[in-house]
């Protein structure tokens, strides 16, 4: 297996700017990229500079699955727990705007990633992610969001997958239709190269060791320097607690990601994928794949790992062999990639956007929970806004600081049992399915070609 980051698309870098700066971003994923890009094009006069300490995308924005689709939080039904109805709701579709901004960013400025407006589809696998599914439907029905529920019939005219329980225990799936798929490393490339097009700096190599309210001390190789600037947007997300703010605050979590050779053509027609729709799974610890451009399965999940990466891909090639067990040309069909991307969890599920405790003049962007692709873009404008002196909106998420977990054997206590208990809980109800229904996989699909 090889690394999928292999810089096909690198980006000019630029050398260290000279004199004071109107902005400097810390951080160059799709969140520094995004801000750098609305604040630029609303005052083509400002000076910004987007320093990135590695290569820019390096980190989730670049290694992510490219599902860009809605959500926030781990589900809707622990949002409204966490903070009521009415703010759920308005955060949710804040979320579809942001999905919606992100295609038309993309749009607008012709960046080249494999856009596919293909749609979603949260899919159950046991009759208890069928409940779930059933407490989703009424719950967005109650709020008065968008949503399409399907039945076993509808869902095998997108995809054929394994599952268990009937129409009666729940919907075997959720339609989400503005939902889309990009190339994340061409997309977060293409917006650097566009963002260094309009005249902002974009530095990569350059690590930040402190983040100052008049600007950024930065390093490169041994020498060391200060970037003054009237703001700072802070975007480093998992990397945010290494510039010593928000320690214990922001996690990271590690997922896996792996890229297989391109589907043959009698596993697509069995699977009657013809929609190429993103699948995510209704599962608690859930997994989720897509197909890209040139046919390959790009395929995520399991349970993530605090800290330090995971040590093998073992265990999630195995879930994805479990997934398409017995669909003719999945099972000899080779992993060709690997990986893993870093996302900046906190323990409420809410990004945190606005004004840093105690530093004036610096503004903040983290916590996406794995929502990011969406929001991550769709927050430049936000990040913007907050520039330009407008009020924060009321939303939940423009906030000082996520929640603290004290303690770092403390927070990985927690982490490893909080997944575990998750992971324990699926297993036991995968344990009690009523067993294989080839029927759901095996109906005569006309023959057709997806490329």
């Amino acid at each position: 297996m090889t690394t999928v980051w292999d810089r096909d698309h690198p980006v000019a870098t630029d050398g260290l700017p000279s004199g004071p700066l109107d902005v400097v971003v810390v951080g160059g994923g799709l969140s520094g990229l995004s801000a750098a890009y609305h604040a630029i094009r609303r005052r083509s006069g400002l000076r910004i500079a987007v320093i990135e300490a590695a290569r820019i995308g390096a980190g989730a924005s670049g290694r992510n699955t490219g599902m860009i689709g809605p959500g926030v939080a781990q589900s809707l039904t622990s949002l409204v727990r966490r903070v009521g109805p009415d703010a759920a709701r308005a955060l949710y579709e804040a979320s579809l705007d942001a999905v919606r901004a992100s295609r038309a960013l993309i749009e607008r400025e012709r960046i080249a990633c494999d856009l596919e407006v293909t749609g979603q589809l949260v899919v159950a696998r046991t009759r208890a992610d069928r409940k779930r599914l059933r407490q989703d439907v009424a719950l967005r029905a109650r709020l008065g969001l968008p949503h399409e529920a399907l039945d076993d019939r509808a869902l095998r005219d997108r995809i054929r997958l394994d599952s268990s329980g009937t129409d009666e225990d729940g919907p075997a799936a959720l339609h989400h239709p503005t939902a889309a798929v990009v190339d994340p490393a061409k997309l977060v490339t293409g917006l650097a190269r566009r963002v260094r097009a309009l005249g902002v700096h974009v530095c990569e190599g350059l690590r930040v060791t402190r983040v100052r309210g008049d600007g950024v001390e930065v390093q490169q190789g041994s020498e060391r320097t200060t970037l003054l600037a009237r703001r700072v947007v802070l975007a480093a997300g998992s990397e945010t607690p290494s510039l010593g703010l928000l320690r214990g605050r922001v996690l990271p979590l590690h997922l896996q990601v792996l890229a297989t050779a391109p589907l043959r053509r009698e596993a697509l027609e069995f699977l009657g994928w013809h929609g190429r729709e993103a699948v995510i799974g209704a599962s608690r610890l859930f997994d989720y794949f897509r197909l890209t451009a040139d046919g390959r399965l790009v395929y995520g999940g399991g349970a993530p790992r605090y800290g330090a990466g995971p040590r093998s891909f073992d265990g999630l090639e195995r879930l994805m062999r479990e997934r398409f067990a017995g669909v003719p040309g999945m099972d000899g069909l080779p992993v060709t990639h690997a990986w893993t991307g870093v996302i900046d969890y906190v323990l409420d599920g809410l990004p945190a956007l606005g004004a840093v405790r105690g530093r004036p003049g610096v503004l903040q962007v983290v916590g996406w929970c794995g929502h990011g692709l969406a929001l991550s873009i769709a927050a430049g404008e936000w990040i913007a806004d907050l520039l330009d002196g407008a009020a924060a909106s009321p939303l939940p998420w423009f906030r000082e600081r996520p929640p603290l977990v004290p303690l770092e054997p403390v927070r990985r206590l927690a982490c490893r049992a909080a997944v575990g208990t998750m992971a324990l809980r699926d297993r036991i109800e995968r344990g009690l399915r009523s067993g294989y229904r080839r029927s759901t996989v095996t109906a005569p699909v006309p023959t057709r070609s997806t490329f």
